[in-house]
């Protein structure tokens, strides 16, 4: 019933089309014209007011069985950069580029494989419940589309997000997110002329940073610093940094201790560098803002989500697995909103790098999966 050459023919026509963050309009009205053709409603809201974007979260609904309960959907719009101009390079099943841009299979290949599922669905009359397709925006920021989304226009309090690897898992679970910003505050003066008379801002942060466990921490928990930013000039002492960090956890006790140690050691690294100029003591001040970017969601193993991914897999003779995520997603905020939802793979390889690839094959057993699930939902 998948065809294979229509999958792969979309998806590339997805791909030609450049949708980073903020600026997928361009790609939602194609996508919009498809859903169309194939005769689903379709919504778009204002999320974009939000998210400062070009376009809202683009909803569509299938309508079906009304004596089913009603599922969803979900891939995101934009991709990381770069993706403009892309050139691709396909061997066979194998599709990535020239080597100068990103594929944006992350989640192009999550919406190519479905809208080959609504249309074999209708191609071919299968039974199925009302559906909802969502895509969002602005994910590979945030998660913005999905937490500023109008949630009245999605019945369904199931789903399945279509924004990981591999087709033969299913993510049950993903940990809550802390995001930390750091701002040390030294005192500036000239390198060579007055250099016993500034406070560093980069040693204190670094001072910091030296002592703080990063990587994982337990089987739960992972830290890291990712983003350091200060100093003018090679010839004046800094006196600002700001420092950007993470904490990841499935405990959330976990998380807000990690959190405060992190803390923590920038208030220590601060008391190590005051020093006196002219009888008066200056010391080095910090400040922080944390921002929870989402909670943690655990799906049961024997949930009817998990279970018909199961059982279909088991009558196509492939084999499935569970695990737990490292990643946030929109399921992430699906689950907070009441929208039960695991995550699946549509195929894609080494996203976020110019080497991301991806194969077709995966991309029909994605589809084959969910087909299945949707056609013997009840």
């Amino acid at each position: 019933m998948v065809r294979k050459d229509r999958l792969k023919s979309t998806f590339m026509e997805l791909l030609r089309i450049n949708s980073p963050v903020r600026g997928e309009a361009a790609l939602a009205s194609y996508v919009s014209s498809i859903l169309k053709d194939m005769g689903l409603s379709i919504l778009v809201d204002s999320a974009n007011r939000k998210t400062g974007g070009d376009t809202g979260n683009l909803i569509a609904n299938l309508s079906g069985d009304e004596g089913l309960s009603p599922i969803m959907l979900n891939a995101h719009l934009d991709t990381v950069e770069p993706t403009k101009n892309i050139v691709l390079d396909i061997e066979g099943d194998i599709i990535r580029t020239d080597g100068n841009s990103i594929l944006g299979a992350d989640d192009k290949s999550g919406i190519a494989c479905i809208l080959e599922i609504l249309r074999v669905i209708i191609e071919n009359n299968l039974p199925h419940p009302p559906v909802d397709v969502v895509f969002t925006v602005s994910e590979e920021i945030g998660l913005l589309g999905a937490k500023n989304m109008d949630y009245s226009m999605i019945k369904a309090k199931v789903g399945y997000t279509l924004d990981a690897c591999s087709p033969f898992e299913v993510i049950v679970g993903a940990p809550y997110q802390n995001s930390i910003t750091v701002e040390v505050r030294g005192k500036e003066s000239h390198a060579g002329c007055e250099p016993s008379k500034g406070i560093n801002a980069i040693k204190v942060a670094s001072n910091a940073i030296a002592k703080i466990t990063t990587g994982q921490i337990d089987r739960e928990t992972t830290a890291n610093i990712g983003v350091i930013k200060g100093g003018t000039a090679t010839n004046i002492i800094p006196g600002y940094v700001e420092v950007k960090g993470e904490v990841r956890s499935y405990d959330e006790k976990k998380l807000e201790r990690k959190t405060r140690e992190i803390e923590g050691k920038f208030e220590g690294s601060c008391k190590l560098f005051q020093i006196e100029i002219d009888g008066n003591i200056f010391a080095p001040t910090v400040r922080y803002e944390v921002e929870r970017e989402y909670n943690a969601f655990k799906i049961d193993k024997r949930d009817e989500l998990v279970k018909r991914v199961f059982d279909v897999a088991s009558s196509l003779n492939m084999k499935i697995l569970t695990r737990l995520g490292g990643g946030g997603s929109d399921a992430n905020i699906f689950n907070e909103k009441g929208i039960r939802t695991v995550i699946m793979g549509a195929g894609m390889k080494n996203i976020h790098t110019k080497s991301e690839y991806i194969n077709l094959e995966d991309m029909v057993a994605c589809v084959q999966l969910l087909i299945g699930v949707i056609s013997s939902w009840r």
